[in-house]
């Protein structure tokens, strides 16, 4: 049976854009490149990686796209399938990584709360929330892109979620990064937002950790 989809724009983070060809640096396939992204299955939905490698400490991972104003609450219901004590890990720009000692999952999701607007729209921030135990790896990555990765072992657990946020698994699912894209401030959009420098600065003080 085929299976055929209703292509829908994604809504993703106002801080990102498709370019303008003029507007990257010269190279021959440039407008190929563009028209590829118009074509590509850049949508809401789920792509599924199951894995057999018993030395690996998970079973499956995804990459998860959603509509940008339906991210926050996407993440709080995966941050269900993670124990009570995690690690958290962010970076500014990819560069700058911090990693905190094991802290209460209900903590850090209220710290991180106070910043939903700069971690789900601005694409200087990159961050994650995993439990890596004896009974494997869970681990909620949202890139800076705004698309989550997700590793666990729970696959009925994990499918619920995404059947009440009514994503799709699609094995051709692309997403955005995978393309050109101009990153913009998100103080160009939000005058009221917080730098992402300043976002780190109180993340740091918030975990005790030194900058």
């Amino acid at each position: 049976m085929q299976v055929i989809y209703l292509y829908a724009m994604l809504e993703i983070p106002i801080t990102a854009r498709v370019p303008e060809a003029w507007e990257l640096p010269h190279r021959p396939d440039i407008e190929e490149l563009l028209l590829k992204r118009q074509k590509a299955l850049i949508m809401e939905g789920y792509k599924l990686t199951e894995s057999n490698n018993a030395k690996v400490p998970y079973t499956f991972q995804a990459e998860i796209n959603i509509n940008n104003s339906k991210l926050w609450h996407l993440i709080t219901e995966l941050a269900t399938l993670l124990p009570p004590e995690i690690v958290l890990e962010y970076s500014f720009n990819d560069e700058a990584t911090y990693l905190t000692e094991p802290v209460s999952k209900a903590e850090a999701l209220q710290t991180l709360s106070r910043f939903e607007t700069e971690l789900t729209g601005d694409c200087a921030l990159a961050f994650s929330l995993s439990s890596h135990t004896a009974q494997g790896l869970t681990e909620i990555i949202i890139t800076s892109s705004k698309y989550i990765r997700f590793s666990g072992n729970d696959k009925s657990l994990f499918s619920n979620i995404m059947k009440n946020f009514a994503l799709n698994e699609i094995p051709a699912l692309a997403f955005i990064d995978e393309y050109p894209q101009i990153i913009e401030p998100l103080k160009k959009f939000i005058p009221s937002s917080r730098r992402p420098e300043d976002v780190i600065w109180s993340l740091n003080r918030a975990f005790n950790i030194e900058s």
